[in-house]
This record gives structure tokens, sequence and C-alpha cells, in this order.
């Protein structure tokens, strides 16, 4: 194995890591506001938020939702 393919097997692997992280965090963040959502309610918002991610956006936003 070459330094060169070394290093393309290792970005590669970094680029699954990295990918499977940022669904992790956008799960929880999903989570987060639907129990918001939940205890306010909200429950029509919540079939919104699964098609729509303008709208979904904007709820992290009004419930101060980021990690």
């Amino acid at each position: 194995m070459t330094l060169l393919m070394r290093d393309q097997e290792n970005i590669e692997k970094g680029i699954a890591r990295g990918m499977e992280k940022g669904k992790s965090v956008g799960e929880e963040m999903m989570l987060m506001l639907i129990q918001k959502l939940v205890a306010n309610n909200r429950f029509e918002d919540i079939s919104k938020i699964k098609d729509n991610k303008e709208y979904r956006q904007k709820l992290y936003r009004e419930y101060n939702i980021s990690i």
C-alpha cells in the first residue's frame, strides 16, 4: 500500500465518521424538538417537521435548540 492509498483510506474513514456523527446530532435535535412540541400540545407541527426542513429550522430557533 502506498502512502497515497493509505491517506485516501483514512480520508474516507474520516468522512464516514463525520457523516455518522452529523446524523446522530440531527436525531438528537429532532428528538428535543418533538419533546417540546408534545409538551406544548403542538401535535400538528410534529407532522409538518418531518417533511419541511425550513419549518423544522424555524422551530429549532423558536425553541432555542442547537447542539
